[in-house]
């Protein structure tokens, strides 16, 4: 499909086709391979062009499915990964130098943050977490040494936002260090339709596929996605540590992309009505969503964001057991204990703030913070769900 000015919900629907390549079949085959054959030693040598070297490098399935994902963000370049957090790990080791200072939000997701503890200290450089919503006033923790901030918005389990043009503006505007801060942004949340992180300002977005994009809770899939150096740096790391996507799960992946719009809608509808609905119950301290108007972060939700999504937190008063609560919980009859989300399926899990090794005071009230996602049933059974959940809870 040409580039052009044509909505990003059409782009959605053709992006990585050509048709008339692939004799008028619309979808693109799925190449499984390693060996990619030469015609000649010349082309075998690099003398002569060849599009493909080898299945590890990219195959036209993957490259269907990247050049999608950075036409959507806007970027140059993208990589596929295996997981959400491989596409972390290997853009965080894009841009990783020994003596390097690099700084992290308190609310990262756990393990992102397991890798920023136990990995980056091995290779000579320093992680350091930062307030959720310090904002512009990241300024204070830049060092001479300051390579990259990472941004994660909203925060994995408490859903703080933090104002990313703020922070860029803190990091471009500082003069402690020699070479130019990577701003790196996690938008699993926000995806490519809500939140255009490369347009304010971020140079590196990171997001599990696995969630939104492939959409059906089977398959395990990250992209990067950036331009310039920033692109070619994320391109050669991938390669260096022979990083790839499947090509099943890329191809899940870009049909994924065609029904992206519908399900993100239809679980951030679904989202924002339970927030609102659970937000009256007395048994509820806060919920926790920025969609939300009676959320601290709102201002920023309204100015950055085109929409939410289906996942949210909401804190539970304290007065009650854990025993009540789990049972309260297993007895639901839509909403399944599991991690990860994205899916057509609703799930629901307890976050324990008290075992992620933050390093600042919670951000929301005490009680239990239970983290619920909105998949694609219908509103009213959810919260009919909801409803008795916490009605059980009422009760002695």
């Amino acid at each position: 499909m040409k580039k052009d000015n044509k909505h990003i919900d059409t782009r959605l629907g053709h992006l990585g086709l050509d048709p008339m390549s692939n004799y008028g079949i619309p979808n693109p085959p799925i190449y499984r391979t390693s060996t990619i054959l030469s015609s000649s030693f010349a082309q075998h040598r690099g003398e002569l062009p060849k599009p493909y070297t080898y299945g590890r490098n990219g195959t036209p399935t993957s490259a269907a499915f990247e050049g999608a994902v950075a036409d959507i963000y806007g970027a140059e370049s993208c990589i596929s990964t295996p997981s959400g957090l491989a596409a972390l790990t290997t853009a965080l080791l894009a841009f990783t130098k020994s003596g390097d200072h690099m700084l992290f939000p308190d609310q990262l997701y756990g393990s992102t943050r397991r890798f920023v503890t136990n990995m980056l200290p091995m290779m000579g450089v320093e992680p350091e977490f930062y307030p959720a919503r310090i904002d512009g006033d990241i300024w204070g923790y830049i060092r001479p040494s300051t390579s990259l901030i990472f941004v994660e918005s909203p925060g994995s389990l408490t859903f703080e936002l933090q104002d990313l043009p703020a922070i860029v503006k803190a990091a471009r505007g500082q003069t402690k260090t020699a070479n130019p801060i990577t701003i790196m942004v996690d938008n699993t949340w926000g995806t490519a339709l809500h939140y255009p992180v490369l347009q304010l300002g971020g140079d590196v977005v990171v997001e599990a596929a696995t969630k939104y994009i492939c959409g059906h809770s089977d398959i395990s899939l990250g992209i990067a996605a950036a331009s310039g150096m920033h692109g070619k740096a994320l391109k050669q790391t991938a390669k260096n540590l022979g990083i790839c996507a499947g090509p099943d799960d890329l191809y899940a992946g870009l049909r994924g992309l065609r029904t992206l719009r519908l399900r993100l809608e239809q679980s951030a509808a679904n989202g924002l009505y339970l927030a609102e609905r659970i937000e009256k119950h007395p048994l509820v301290e806060a919920v926790l969503h920025p969609a939300l108007p009676s959320s601290v972060d709102n201002t920023i939700y309204t100015r950055d964001f085109s929409g939410s999504c289906g996942l949210f937190g909401f804190v539970l008063r304290k007065e009650m057991s854990q025993e009540r609560l789990d049972k309260a919980i297993e007895d639901m009859e839509i909403f399944a204990i599991g991690d990860s989300w994205g899916g057509y399926e609703s799930l629901v899990k307890q976050a324990h703030y008290e075992i992620t090794g933050r390093s600042f005071a919670k951000t929301h009230p005490e009680g239990y913070l239970v983290r619920l996602y909105a998949g694609l049933e219908h509103g009213e059974d959810l919260w009919a769900d909801i409803d008795a959940m916490l009605a059980s809870l009422g009760t002695s």
